[in-house]
């Protein structure tokens, strides 16, 4: 007789603070994996990551005390084992990197969040880059350069 083994969801956090954007973040990523917490600052998202330990932190760009880059320099500061992934409206090369340099395997443009996110985030949880198609080639040119 063949047992067959329970799937074992991917365990996240998803940190927003604009309510709406944290509600269809959660939404879209729900289906894929267990949200274990939200929060709505980065000092509340270090506090989540830090007790619940999850795979993967979804972590917006621009947040009340420590933005998601803050929070990612602090992750990798504490060596904490976790992907990150950053979603803002930003496409700018130098916060890309400025994401990156601090630790984060994911960049995901909010206008891309429902063709990239599932994606980023389960690069981010096997420890693989993943950053959101720009539509420009200065873009991507800019970002190679940076990675």
């Amino acid at each position: 007789m063949i047992v067959p083994i329970p799937e074992i969801k991917c365990r996240i956090i998803v940190a927003d603070d604009n309510a709406k954007v944290l509600l269809s973040l959660v939404g879209a990523l729900s289906e894929e994996f267990e949200v274990v917490a939200t929060a709505t600052d980065g000092h509340s998202a270090l506090n989540s990551i830090q007790q619940l330990q999850p795979a993967v932190a979804v972590l917006d760009l621009n947040m009340p005390g420590l933005n998601g880059i803050e929070v990612t320099r602090e992750i990798t500061r504490r060596q904490l084992a976790l992907g990150v992934v950053i979603c803002s409206v930003e496409s700018d090369p130098e916060l890309i990197g400025a994401a990156r340099l601090a630790g984060a395997l994911g960049y995901v443009l909010k206008r891309r969040l429902k063709k990239d996110l599932v994606t980023a985030v389960k690069r981010a949880a096997c420890g693989q880059c993943f950053i959101s198609y720009f539509e420009t080639a200065t873009s991507q040119d800019d970002f190679r350069k940076i990675t």
